[in-house]
C-alpha cells in the first residue's frame, strides 16, 4: 500500500492525497468518491501522528468540501421545490382538462 512506511506509520503524503482527492472529487461532485476517501483518510488517521501545521491544511480542505455539500444540498433542495411546483401545476391542468371534459360530455 502506498502511504505505508516501515514501522506501519501512514506517511503524511498519503494523508495529504486523500484530503486533496476528497476535495477535488467534491468540486466534480463525485460525492461517493468523497465518501471514499474520508473513509480511507478516516482509518489512516487512527495509526498517524499528525504534526499540527498538516492538520490544519486537512481542515482548510474539508471545510471547502463541506461548503462544496451546502451549495450542492441547496441546489437539490431547490430542484426538488421547482419538481414540486410543475408537479402541482400538471395536477392542476389534469384536474382542469377533467372538468372540461366532464362539462363536454353533458352538453
Amino acid at each position: 500500500m502506498t502511504g505505508v512506511i516501515a514501522d506501519g506509520e501512514i506517511s503524511r503524503d498519503e494523508l495529504e492525497r486523500l484530503t486533496v482527492s476528497a476535495r477535488d472529487a467534491a468540486e466534480q461532485g463525485r460525492w461517493d468518491l468523497v465518501d471514499e476517501c474520508y473513509r480511507l483518510r478516516d482509518i489512516a488517521m487512527q495509526r498517524a501522528s499528525i504534526p499540527r501545521q498538516d492538520a490544519e491544511r486537512m481542515l482548510a480542505s474539508d471545510r471547502q468540501v463541506q461548503e462544496r455539500a451546502l451549495v450542492a444540498k441547496a441546489a437539490v433542495a431547490e430542484l426538488l421545490r421547482e419538481s414540486q411546483a410543475v408537479r402541482l401545476r400538471l395536477s392542476r391542468l389534469r384536474h382542469g382538462a377533467g372538468a372540461m371534459g366532464t362539462i363536454d360530455r353533458k352538453a
